[in-house]
């Protein structure tokens, strides 16, 4: 029992307890729920009815717009510059509303209600928290306003008028079929006067978007409630209607427009055939086929409205099409057996038919033109076959970038006849040069005979002088007078020794080969330059070999390369600190090898120089059986190399009548082949095969220089191949046959066909690579013809 007043205690404790939870969650569920303004326009489709209707709700805003009062309450709109926006709905008799302007940031505690459609809250309490900047108003069109994401919004609206409806709560006006004004007023208020307001006029206000939709759903019926008629203005009438006015400008500015176009095209027009010409005559006045490019690599991009241009000239010789570039850059060649892939097939192709071709669009083109990867490949091309005298000369091709184009007709047209000009340029090119060499060959042959005419008449005043000078001195013997005697028959036969040189050099006869003495050749150059050295501080080291050293050939021709290697040699030395040249000479496997090595830095020649000389020497030497070559290593003195084939002492005693007499005419006599191949292998092994039969070989690059050289002396043999370049080979035999014992056509394999039409009369044709039998069965052919006396090249040089 005495537990009775404890257990009452405890009971009495846990309904306090729980009353008391229960008092704060009542006091929790009537506390605001704190949101903000785009939380409290959330809706729930699909009648879109609000979120937290009904509950008490703590907003905070600025307000954007004055207070509008209907004829039973008012309402004024906030928002929190972040989209979001709110209307708080009063009592008309409610006057706290009309306390706000916009710009005052308020916080409100309030239910949240629902009136036709718009979301309100019926404030409770409204604290002022202080005064920002108003709200902007958004720049919407009739069509856009229709969104429930903008109720509450400030907008500003522009539209045209279409009617106006009075109501008993306002005026409605309707813009564009779309948009709706609406001006409440409270019950008391008359209607404002828009009589001065037409259909058509332009409207412009700003008022807070607004709801009215009495049925589900509540997304229809969205206006603007504005505030003061005076918001809204018209424009004044234009005199002309703007669309009008507008088409009229236009039609005005499009038709100057086109007079300005046509005006400027036919400008063009007139202007193009004007430079093309004047193009077409520069080009025909170029000194070369580079001078070409570049100049129509400047003018044809304004002329034809293009992006590059690439000139190709054909080689007669490899059957290729060569590019002529401008920087000395690497040279392009397209072989027309079997074109590569991309944009030089299309030039193959404008060769082989002769034709202009036109690739407008480099996707759609019949040819393969995609190239290597990484290549940049023109939208269109135009490829213009170059003609002269009715033949192709190359092709010139025009590139466009950046756009795919169709070249017109007359655009074509002027580039045929501009590609025509380039072909007779070029070929007039061609033509200039071979005259050139002809008079230049001519001129050194009338020196030639000038000077051979001179020392001619020299030769004999000097032999009697020498003459005059032994018996002189044979009768002073021992006598006063026995030096000076000495001394005027010593100079007498230096003089005779240099006009002998120089007949060797330029006389018009022809000798036969004799032994030279290589050691002596040598020495007597030495001592011939050996003065002028002295002079300019040059050392010579005479390194040549005691024993003599025969080779079987012209001493004057030998001379006169030694000599030229010697003087290039001395002049490589002028800026060189050390001035030293040694001249070596020596024997192996039947090879004289004779070095010139001078003690100039490598690479201080002039190229072009180096390569005139080496030129020059080259022919001459291989007319004996040699070869000559330039050794330029790093840390050693640059030198030229001379390798001749010793002749054997059966060879010296054969040709040894030849000192005293001409040597008569029999099989074992050297003769004399020109050799026209631009291959330089098969070129190298027809000169080895007819020197080690005793041939001089002359060889040169192209039919041209060969028929000129056929002009000056006479071959026993002429080798030509069918790929020579310069005049084809049927015309070259039929210009050539008369001036040579026999023509030799050198063709690409066995043909039976060409065999049976071509030879016949001293003609033959033989296959490469030239088989030493076929090669020795021609030449017994040709010495059993019945050969003139062999008449050796006078002067290479020349």
């Amino acid at each position: 029992m005495v537990s009775s007043p404890i257990a009452g205690a405890l009971k009495l404790g846990r309904m306090v307890f729980f009353g008391a939870m229960a008092a704060l969650l009542c006091a929790a569920a009537d506390a605001p729920l704190k949101l903000s303004l785009a939380e409290l326009s959330a809706r729930t489709p699909p009648a879109f009815t609000p979120v937290y209707l009904g509950r008490t709700v703590k907003v905070r805003g600025v307000v954007n717009h004055t207070a509008y009062h209907f004829p039973e309450y008012t309402i004024i709109a906030m928002e929190d510059g972040r989209g979001g926006a709110a209307i708080l709905k009063a009592a008309l008799d409610d006057t706290r509303l009309d306390a706000f302007s916009a710009g005052e940031d308020i916080e409100v505690t309030g239910t949240v209600g629902f009136l036709a459609g718009t979301i309100v809250i019926q404030p409770q309490n409204i604290s002022v928290l202080g005064r920002k900047p108003a709200p902007a108003a958004i720049d919407l069109s009739p069509a856009a306003v229709q969104d429930l994401k903008y109720l509450g919004r400030l907008v500003h609206l522009r539209g045209h008028l279409q009617h106006i409806a009075d109501t008993a709560a306002g005026t409605q006006i309707f813009l564009d079929g779309q948009a709706k004004l609406f001006l409440p007023r409270p019950q008391d208020q008359p209607a404002p006067n828009f009589a001065s307001f037409a259909a058509g006029d332009d409207i412009e206000t700003t008022g807070v978007a607004h709801l009215y939709s009495v049925r589900k759903p509540f997304n229809r019926g969205f206006e603007l409630l504005v505030h003061e008629p005076d918001l809204l203005h018209r424009e004044k009438p234009w005199v002309v209607p703007p669309v009008v006015l507008a088409s009229g400008i236009c039609m005005v500015l499009a038709v100057a427009f086109l007079l300005w176009s046509r005006e400027r095209r036919l400008g063009k027009q007139r202007d193009r055939p004007r430079k093309t010409y004047q193009l077409g005559e520069e080009i025909l006045g170029a000194a070369s086929a580079t001078d070409i490019v570049k100049r129509i690599g400047e003018a044809l991009p304004e002329i034809l409205g293009i992006t590059r241009v690439h000139l190709f000239v054909y080689n007669r010789s490899g059957r290729t099409l060569d590019e002529v570039t401008v920087d000395g850059g690497e040279t392009v060649s397209i072989p027309l057996g079997s074109p590569p892939a991309g944009t030089r097939a299309g030039a193959a192709a404008c060769f082989h038919y002769r034709t202009l071709l036109v690739i407008p669009d480099i996707d759609r083109s019949p040819f393969p033109m995609a190239g290597k990867e990484g290549e940049r490949t023109p939208h269109s091309l135009l490829f213009v076959p170059m003609m002269a005298q009715g033949e192709v000369v190359g092709v010139l091709e025009l590139d466009q970038d950046d756009r795919a184009r169709d070249f017109k007709p007359d655009e074509q047209t002027l580039a045929q006849h501009l590609g025509n000009q380039i072909g007779v340029a070029i070929r007039l090119l061609d033509q200039r040069s071979v005259q050139e060499q002809l008079f230049r060959t001519e001129k050194l042959a009338a020196v030639g005979r000038l000077i051979s005419g001179v020392v001619n008449e020299l030769q004999t005043p000097l032999s009697s002088i020498s003459e005059l000078a032994q018996r002189a001195l044979e009768k002073s013997h021992a006598g006063a007078a026995e030096r000076e005697v000495a001394a005027i028959a010593a100079e007498a036969r230096k003089a005779a020794g240099m006009v002998a040189r120089l007949v060797s050099f330029a006389a018009a006869e022809q000798v036969e080969a004799r032994p030279v003495s290589i050691g002596a050749l040598l020495k007597n150059l030495i001592e011939f330059r050996e003065g002028d050295w002295k002079a300019s501080g040059i050392r010579v080291r005479d390194l040549t070999s005691s024993e003599p050293q025969f080779v079987l050939g012209s001493q004057g021709h030998l001379e006169q390369v030694f000599l030229n290697l010697l003087v290039h040699a001395e002049q490589s030395l002028a800026e060189a600190p050390q001035k030293i040249i040694t001249v070596r000479t020596s024997v192996l496997a039947k090879r004289l090898l004779v070095e010139i090595a001078f003690s100039a830095p490598p690479g201080s020649g002039k190229p072009e120089e180096t390569a005139a000389v080496l030129g020059v020497t080259r022919s001459v030497i291989a007319g004996h059986g040699g070869e000559v070559r330039l050794i330029e290593k790093a840390n050693t003195e640059p030198r030229f190399e001379v390798e001749l084939p010793v002749s054997s002492s059966k060879e010296r005693i054969q040709a040894a009548p030849a000192q005293g007499a001409a040597a008569p005419a029999d099989s074992a006599r050297r003769l004399t082949g020109l050799v026209i191949e631009p291959d330089e292998a098969a070129q190298r092994q027809l000169l080895a095969l007819l020197a080690a039969r005793g041939y001089r070989v002359v060889p040169v690059p192209n039919a041209d220089t060969g028929l000129e050289l056929a002009h000056r002396m006479r071959f026993d043999a002429a080798f030509c191949s069918v790929h020579a370049p310069g005049l084809n080979w049927v015309e070259l035999s039929e210009r050539m046959h008369p001036r040579v014992g026999g023509f030799v056509l050198l063709s690409d394999g066995y043909d039976a066909e060409l065999a049976g039409d071509f030879e016949g009369g001293n003609r033959f044709v033989l296959p490469k690579p030239v088989q030493e039998a076929e090669l020795e069965r021609v030449l017994r052919s040709i010495e059993r013809g019945g050969m003139a006396k062999v008449i050796p090249i006078k002067d290479v040089v020349a």
